[in-house]
This record gives structure tokens, C-alpha cells and sequence, in this order.
């Protein structure tokens, strides 16, 4: 049900600093993974003119052209710069990414990035890698969540491509992810994880009802609505276990009576999500329903949301003027989350 896309760090240029052994491998594969995803990119026209490609292929690619330029004309978005291309990278998940936290804290854990400064997470284009740091972590008493990703940005340092781990989206999904990884590249400030995530979504979601109105799909913009609703209840839910939980850390009990507690509270956030499945009519919430939730869980949607509130206000503020939204937007000042 949520998707979230991640920012991957410019990696060509973060190659000037390579302090360590563990470093310089995880640049390596950075630099590895770009790579394969700059060779195999054929240009879009390319790709639908070759009789190999599946029809529905060739569909979802004019789509993509579509949403790109509507993202230029109505959004205020680098359409023209960005998904020109398409890669099939032969997997599920284009990078798996981690998010990690402390037992008893919801500060998350944080990578400096030469080029893009502090960001708090960390992303790798083999799972393996992923699950390798996500073993150590664990063993020095992080709580920690891994999470296959499906696109990333690189800020404008490349023309990044459709992939074939999202072009076939349902259009609705496939252009909310554009969007998102759009406004990376129109507004991005370095070493803010949550204001950069929070400004994607809330452009995104803004984006999908003009496209939706603009295409005259009514009754679809109607149940995008109705899914925003739900993603706010999650939200909601998400945030009031939040509360609990950044009260009880700051308690000063003993570590196991938190332990016990906050046990408590992530087994209510689980029952509370089954209500929600419940009222939504048995679907969606999959995974939250079957992993153990933990601190990394609530870092990693804390990181997408937390600010959305703020941006959709200075929407308003601005009646809806996105040159105006985007100019305040970059030099708007938000409490650190």
C-alpha cells in the first residue's frame, strides 16, 4: 500500500572521500550499481519500437510520457529531465535500503554522504549488503528495518530511467512516483532526510489530483482521495505510537521495564492496524500485520511524513500556486524532527 522512494546518494562524486576499507566498498557498489543502470537504459521511443517489447511494456512507457509531460506544464516539475530512458534490471527491487534506530530511541542512525551531507538512511543495490549491515546493527543493539526500493533520485547528476521494478505501477501509483522523484530534483536540501521526503510526497499526492483532474477521471480521483484518507489514518496510528513510545524513552525507567512497555505499545499499534484492515474492508497492511515492528519501522515513516502537514499549509498559503510553493518551499524553516 505505501511506497516509499529514496534519494541515492550521487555516487560518483562521493568517491572523494573514502576513509575506510567499508567505505570504499560501499561506494564501490554504489558506483557498480549506478552503472549497470546507466548501461542497460534505452531510450523510451527506442524501446516501444522494438517488436521484442511486450505490448503492455509499450503502454506503460507512453504512460510515462504522458506524466512527464504533465509534469512539466502543470507541476512546475522537471518532466523533460528525467524517464526518458528504460532499464530492466532483472530484479524485484532496484536498491534495498536499512533504517535503523536505537532500543530505546527514535533518533535514527545516520550516514554522512560527501555530496549529499547526512541522511538517515543507507542504501544498497545488493540485498545481500543490506542484510550483511543490518546483522551487524542488530548485534550493536540497533533496532533496525529493511525495505526493498523500487525507484531513487540522484538529484540531476544523472537522467534517471523508468525501471522495470515500477513501470508497471497502475498509472495512478506509476505517476505518484514521478512526481515524488521530480521534486528531489527541483528542491532538495542537503543533510534533511524528513523535510526532503515530506516536500516529494506532499508534491506527489498534490500532483496526482491535478493529473487526475486535468484527465478528467473523475470517479478515480475520488478513490485516490478515499486512499489518502486511509494513509492518513495509518499515519495517525503510526504517530500515536510515536508519542508513547518517545515518552516512555524519556522515562528514565530501567531497561527492562521499557523493554515491557514497549512491547505493549508496538502490540497496540499492531492491533490497531488490524481495525484499520478491519474498516477498510480485509486489505492492505500486509507486512505490518506479519514483521515484527520495531524502532527502524516507525524512523522510516517518521522520515516520510513527519512534515507533510507544514507543506500542504504553505500549499494552501500560496492558493495553490506552485511556482510560489516551491520558491517558499526552499527556504521555508521547520522545527528539526
Amino acid at each position: 500500500m505505501f511506497r516509499f522512494p529514496v534519494v541515492l546518494v550521487p555516487v560518483l562524486a562521493a568517491l572523494v572521500v573514502l576513509p575506510s576499507c567499508q567505505t570504499l566498498r560501499f561506494y564501490a557498489q554504489a558506483v557498480s550499481g549506478q552503472a549497470e543502470v546507466l548501461r542497460k537504459s534505452r531510450p523510451n521511443e527506442q524501446v516501444r519500437a522494438d517488436p521484442a517489447s511486450r505490448p503492455a511494456l509499450r503502454e506503460q512507457l507512453a504512460a510515462v510520457e504522458e506524466i512527464r509531460r504533465f509534469a512539466s506544464d502543470h507541476l512546475s516539475l522537471p518532466g523533460d529531465a528525467s524517464y526518458g530512458k528504460y532499464a530492466d534490471l532483472g530484479r524485484k527491487h532496484v536498491v534495498w535500503v536499512l533504517y535503523a534506530a536505537p532500543e530505546f530511541s527514535l533518533k535514527a542512525k545516520t550516514w554522512h554522504y560527501p555530496a549529499v551531507g547526512k541522511m538517515d538512511y543507507r542504501g544498497y543495490f545488493r540485498e545481500q549488503d543490506t542484510v550483511a549491515l543490518s546483522g551487524q546493527l542488530r548485534g550493536d543493539g540497533y533496532d533496525v528495518f529493511v525495505g526493498g526500493v523500487d525507484a531513487y533520485s540522484t538529484l540531476g547528476w544523472f537522467h534517471d530511467p523508468v525501471l522495470n521494478t515500477f513501470v508497471n505501477y497502475p498509472d495512478i501509483d506509476l505517476a505518484e512516483t514521478i512526481f515524488h522523484e521530480l521534486t528531489h530534483r527541483k528542491v532538495f536540501r542537503l543533510g534533511e532526510t524528513v523535510f526532503n521526503e515530506s516536500l516529494a510526497n506532499t508534491v506527489a499526492e498534490e500532483g496526482v489530483k491535478r493529473w487526475l483532474r486535468h484527465e478528467g477521471r473523475l470517479a478515480d480521483l475520488r478513490k485516490y482521495e478515499q486512499r489518502l484518507v486511509r494513509r492518513r489514518e495509518f499515519y495517525r496510528e503510526i504517530d500515536r505510537s510515536r508519542w508513547s513510545l518517545e515518552k516512555l524513552y524519556a522515562s528514565g525507567q530501567s531497561a527492562p521495564a521499557m523493554r515491557r512497555e514497549k512491547v505493549a505499545i508496538l502490540a497496540k499499534l499492531r492491533a490497531q492496524f488490524r481495525e484499520l484492515r478491519r474498516r477498510w474492508g480485509g486489505r492492505g497492511l500486509e507486512s505490518w500485520l506479519t514483521e515484527d515492528i520495531n524502532n527502524g519501522h516507525i524512523v522510516s515513516l517518521k522520515i516520510y511524513a513527519a512534515q507533510m502537514p507544514a507543506f500542504e499549509n504553505l500549499l494552501k498559503q500560496c492558493e495553490g500556486n506552485l511556482d510560489l510553493f516551491f520558491e517558499k518551499a526552499a527556504h521555508l524553516k521547520l522545527p528539526k524532527q
